[in-house]
């Protein structure tokens, strides 16, 4: 589960500013949208993100991507520099915060226990990293690891001079990476708090972006059964003339015999430079962020793996199609859809930018609504321009729902939760209104008329 976020001195957000998950348990509604552990502190199970255009909404995204990526790539910043150009292209650039570090802080954790991650960079690189044992405010936090440059320490004698020396020689070497990385790549230290703290950035964490792409989709969905029924199930009741979804898995030459001349150049072209593709790993052909189809080494066997719709037609006709010939939005159903499923099933914590993306108001509507009145374990936040889903009596509790406003180049992000609301109030209709702030303002829009009609 995410309890919270803090950001300071990032892209928009100048000052440090907190998204927290926190519900209101006054409010009676929908207390199912509460995941109350009593050994514990709750935490909500979904999130809508609204602002105008421009107020930091994908920067409140880009936030969180670079944090998983920073604690899990050890990759990351191959160049011992790239933290710092990291650093000098993202930070807030107006003058307001000139000479401030770059804070990250994030608290999140499952039934073994919860975490906060914190970190800060400036011009120099990479100033402090910490991972504590959280004592979710009725206890101190305990720190687990600490790094200051490249020098590191742990707690309860967590690693040996040995380790240490280790760790610390990785940090000289690379400089941009941060010790957790470092640690949960190597697997340098038998710690099951920090293990555990990896893990969950590592894999418990879903960003989905608009342009986000997932070349292995079609092989999630070959190898997962579940996830697969579950996407034949949402795309068979949502209206949008789709029976059945299969997978064609046929031999790379009997794929060969039909398929488009162009395709056949281009992968000719790809084995000729890479004559053997990785045992059980494949590649893709991309379209619109979605893979037409994907060729795989198995057991010395190329194969040909492609998603099939069976669309209805007249008088009952039911023909399949190619990825080719569905719509921007059946494609990004696609990509959402296994999210959710991660989200219900997997404990994961879904975070989805522009969740209504090419997709229709009440298809969105249902998919959010069908979250919420599931029996999940993850958590699902997003943001989104959809104001119909503004409803407190159908989707959303007020707690559940965040803004963001950008004032004079500064964003800020505040809980609806921070106003007084009445259980019968339209929360749509307040926010049209500006009731709430976070809406864009709009001037006179002259249309000059050419002066030659």
């Amino acid at each position: 589960m995410l309890y919270r976020l803090i950001v300071g001195n990032f892209s928009s957000f100048a000052e440090q500013v907190q998204f927290d998950m926190f519900p209101n348990l006054k409010r009676e509604n929908f207390t199912h949208h509460v995941y109350n552990d009593e050994e514990k502190i709750p935490v909500l199970k979904t999130c809508a993100l609204y602002g105008a255009n421009g107020s930091g909404k994908s920067n409140f995204i880009s936030a969180l991507k670079f944090i998983k990526s920073f604690a899990t790539e050890f990759n990351l910043g191959s160049d011992p520099e790239s933290i710092i150009s990291f650093f000098k292209s993202s930070r807030f650039k107006l003058p307001v915060q000139e000479g401030s570090p770059m804070s990250f802080l994030i608290e999140f954790g499952n039934e073994a226990a919860t975490y906060i991650y914190t970190f800060e960079i400036n011009e120099t690189g990479i100033i402090d990293e910490t991972l504590y044992l959280s004592g979710l405010g009725k206890a101190e936090s305990i720190p687990l690891l600490s790094r200051q440059l490249s020098t590191i320490t742990f707690s309860n004698k967590i690693a040996t001079k040995e380790i240490i020396d280790i760790i610390e020689r990785q940090l000289k070497a690379n400089p941009s990476l941060s010790a957790l990385s470092i640690i949960g790549k190597l697997r340098l230290i038998d710690n099951h708090y920090i293990n555990d703290a990896f893990v969950w950035l590592d894999t418990q964490l879903e960003i989905i972006e608009v342009s986000h792409q997932i070349p292995w989709l079609i092989e999630q969905l070959n190898h997962q059964p579940d996830v697969m029924a579950f996407v034949k199930n949402v795309f068979s009741n949502i209206g949008l003339g789709i029976k059945d979804l299969s997978i064609r898995n046929e031999s790379f030459e009997e794929w060969l015999t039909y398929a488009d001349a162009e395709d056949k150049r281009a992968i000719t072209k790809f084995l000729e430079s890479s004559p053997k593709i990785a045992e059980n790993r494949s590649f893709a052909k991309m379209n619109r962020q979605f893979p037409l189809f994907t060729i795989t080494e198995e057991d010395g066997m190329r194969t040909v793996k492609e998603l099939l719709f069976y669309q209805f037609g007249k008088n009952g006709y039911v023909g399949a199609m190619e990825c080719e010939a569905q719509s921007s939005g059946t494609l990004r159903l696609l990509t959402l859809v296994p999210a959710i499923y991660y989200a219900i099933f997997n404990k994961k914590t879904v975070v989805i930018d522009e969740i209504d993306n090419s997709i229709h108001p009440v298809l969105i509507k249902e998919l959010i609504k069908y979250f919420g009145e599931s029996d999940s374990n993850g958590q699902l936040i997003f943001t989104t321009h959809e104001t119909a889903l503004l409803n407190q009596q159908e989707l959303l509790r007020p707690d559940e729902v965040w803004m963001i406003e950008k004032v004079s180049g500064v964003s800020r992000m505040y809980s609806l939760n921070d106003f007084k609301i009445h259980k019968t109030l339209s929360l749509e209709n307040g926010y049209l209104d500006g009731r709430f702030g976070a809406i864009p303002f709009l001037g006179t829009i002259d249309i000059l008329e050419n002066e030659n009609k």
